[in-house]
């Protein structure tokens, strides 16, 4: 999913897969399925991850719902689109015996379809936090490029968030944050509370 918690994981996973393997390497780069152009193109030139529209990953008439391209070709497949459609979708793109990660929550209901899950054996894991200290790693990165450290790993990209911020608010503009934050088109407000 190409939604907050999406994009971030999308980041974090090119990182990694670059630090491990190069830029350059062979091996396929993490894709991410998401719905809205405006925020593939968060993602799409510095986390190392090829962005590509959730339709292209769809097929109707497919018995899984899923386009034969993609059914079954994905060893790990991280779902992060709290939606019952999305956690089908996800199973369907994993290989049988793959492992579907988990990082959002969607009540499923009564609904939910547990077969895909059983006839390919996909192992499921549940994620929430993960490692807080890589993060924290990962985003003093930013900071110490903003800052123009001379000691920074060059071999990994900063995260730089600051581009998920949709707008910045003094304390003294709560309420028009709140608003701004409740608008469908905005990723993340700021509010500062010292006005230095």
């Amino acid at each position: 999913g190409d939604g907050k918690l999406g994009l971030m994981i999308a980041e974090v996973l090119g990182r990694e897969h670059s630090s491990r393997l190069g830029p350059n390497a062979d091996a396929p780069y993490p894709v991410l399925f998401g719905k809205h152009q405006h925020k593939l193109d968060f993602v799409r030139d510095s986390a190392g991850v090829d962005c590509r529209n959730v339709s292209e990953a769809k097929d109707e008439k497919a018995f899984n719902g899923v386009a034969s391209e993609h059914a079954g070709k994905y060893d790990v497949v991280v779902d992060a689109t709290g939606s019952p459609a999305g956690l089908s979708l996800a199973a369907g793109l994993c290989r049988p015996m793959g492992t579907l990660v988990l990082k959002s929550t969607c009540a499923a209901g009564e609904q939910f379809n547990a077969a895909p899950f059983v006839i390919d054996e996909l192992k499921v894991v549940g994620s929430r936090c993960g490692p807080i200290d890589k993060a924290l790693e990962l985003l003093a990165l930013d900071m110490e490029v903003e800052e123009g450290a001379g000691d920074i790993n060059k071999s990994i990209q900063p995260l730089r968030v600051s581009k998920y911020l949709t707008k910045t608010f003094p304390l003294s503009e709560a309420t028009e944050a709140i608003k701004c934050a409740a608008e469908r088109t905005t990723m993340k407000v700021q509010i500062i509370c010292s006005e230095e």
